[in-house]
């Protein structure tokens, strides 16, 4: 048997409306943020095998995925005070923030800009400035690219995506094909989040490799995971981020690649310890 769905609310914010799943529980609260791609379902999947016991988790739809709106003025700023407003739709004055990937911006965001409710920063295999950049191909090509499903059915594949993380499936055990595959099928349809990945490539992502954050104010402590075989982000670079941080610890996993597979008991060990305070 399956685990029982998340109930599904949508709040209507001055930065528009906001889709979560809350998976209820009377433990640490953790908002997290889905990577390109995905919505509240890859939060829920996320929270799932790598949070267990003790947290109650909120996993958030970002702009333009699955049911939250976006705005006409979407921007990384209003995006990061839209999740500001759900905290306060939802009577909750200080969390934990977990952001995934390409959800590092939003999550980086809202730190700064509203330091007061973010207790504690985990940035898991975030999209970050680096030494050699992959230059993200031109609108018009995004977007004939996410026009159809079958398309993104090929590169959302298992197979696909093990190669894609910087792992081949061959290399993988159970536990790692299982975890691909639960994220695998986060990633689709592909119509109700394809705004949010144009916005994503187009606006939240540059933002970042255009290293216009002011990582020196974030002062929250902050952990950044990421593996020796990830290719994004590369340990280097995670480490000069890292350095950064008035507050920041790094964590480089010995494999995984970027989604981090074959980790579920070592992450689960370290990410409750961290939010917790004891890291």
């Amino acid at each position: 048997m399956g685990d029982p769905p998340a109930p599904l609310r949508r709040v209507p914010t001055p930065y528009g409306t906001v889709e979560f799943a809350d998976l209820g529980g009377s433990g640490m609260l953790v908002l997290v943020l889905h990577g390109n791609g995905g919505g509240w379902d890859q939060g829920v999947d996320w929270a799932r095998r790598r949070l267990g016991e003790g947290f109650r988790a909120i996993a958030v739809s970002r702009y333009g995925y699955l049911g939250s709106e976006l705005p006409a003025a979407a921007g990384v700023e209003a995006q990061a005070d839209a999740l500001a407003a759900l905290l306060d739709a939802l009577g909750l004055d200080r969390v934990g923030v977990v952001s995934l990937s390409a959800g590092s911006t939003a999550g980086a965001y809202l730190a700064l800009r509203h330091p007061d409710r973010v207790g504690r920063f985990v940035l898991e295999s975030p999209v970050l400035p680096a030494k050699r950049v992959t230059p993200t191909p031109p609108a018009f090509v995004l977007r004939a690219l996410l026009r159809g499903e079958r398309g993104v059915w090929w590169t959302t594949h298992p197979t696909a995506l093990a190669h894609g993380s910087g792992l081949g499936w061959r290399a993988l055990d159970a536990e790692g094909r299982a975890e691909l595959a639960a994220i695998s099928a986060t990633l689709l349809p592909v119509a109700p989040r394809r705004a949010g990945m144009m916005f994503d490539f187009t606006v939240s992502v540059p933002r970042i490799l255009a290293d216009e954050l002011r990582w020196a104010e974030l002062t929250c402590p902050t952990l950044v995971v990421t593996a020796r075989d990830s290719p994004l982000p590369r340990p280097g670079d995670a480490a000069a981020l890292t350095a950064h941080l008035p507050h920041g610890r790094l964590l480089v996993l010995p494999t995984g690649g970027h989604l981090l597979l074959g980790n579920v008991a070592r992450l689960r060990t370290e990410l409750a310890g961290f939010l917790a305070g004891a890291g």
